[in-house]
């Protein structure tokens, strides 16, 4: 099936709504569930999306999730209506609890966009990284530069540090060195 009318469906859309509006985006997650149904294959479909739409597909991905979200929260919309597409998308990523908590305590609309992106984002479930060789490498080196810069801030201030301090900060560097010689131990045993 040839999924044209759907590509000219979603240039209709962009003419007729702004892309930050809760219609346009809603609008959107409607014709693209609608290609995904006609496509009839997953791969079909996001080869449409990545060609014919020109929108990425982690974009397509939040606007259905938003979509599905307002579905959801049909008893909500009033309140709804008057947020950003911003805040919707923060949203949107939590557990209904925590939505209607947000929304009747009035935060959801009295916050400006960027506070309350920080308050969803920690309320947010953390997604784990997977263990790879890439991953513990980089948040490793990451957490050692930023080590490096704590300490060189001690030092370049009039600040003394305690010596219960010093001592609790020794202890645990040696646990961190005791610790990477038994990884580097486990590593050279399984070559």
């Amino acid at each position: 099936m040839n999924l044209s009318r759907f590509t000219r469906r979603l240039e209709e859309c962009r003419k007729r709504w702004h892309r930050r509006t809760v219609r346009y985006v809603v609008e959107v997650a409607r014709i693209v569930r609608a290609a995904r149904k006609a496509a009839k294959d997953e791969r079909r479909w996001g080869e449409w999306i990545r060609k014919e739409t020109h929108m990425n597909r982690t974009t397509v991905y939040r606007y259905l999730r938003v979509a599905k979200f307002l579905k959801a929260n049909v008893d909500l919309n009033q309140q709804l209506v008057s947020l950003s597409i911003s805040k919707i998308y923060a949203l949107s990523g939590l557990k209904p609890v925590e939505v209607g908590d947000l929304i009747k305590s009035g935060k959801a609309e009295r916050l400006s966009d960027v506070a309350f992106l920080k308050l969803t984002r920690r309320l947010r479930p953390r997604i784990a990284t997977r263990a790879t060789l890439p991953n513990l490498s980089k948040s490793t080196e990451a957490s050692l530069q930023h080590l490096e810069r704590s300490i060189k801030r001690w030092q370049n201030s009039a600040l003394t540090m305690p010596m219960a301090l010093q001592v609790r900060f020794q202890a645990r560097l040696h646990a961190i060195g005791s610790a990477l010689e038994r990884i580097g131990k486990a590593s050279a045993a399984a070559m």
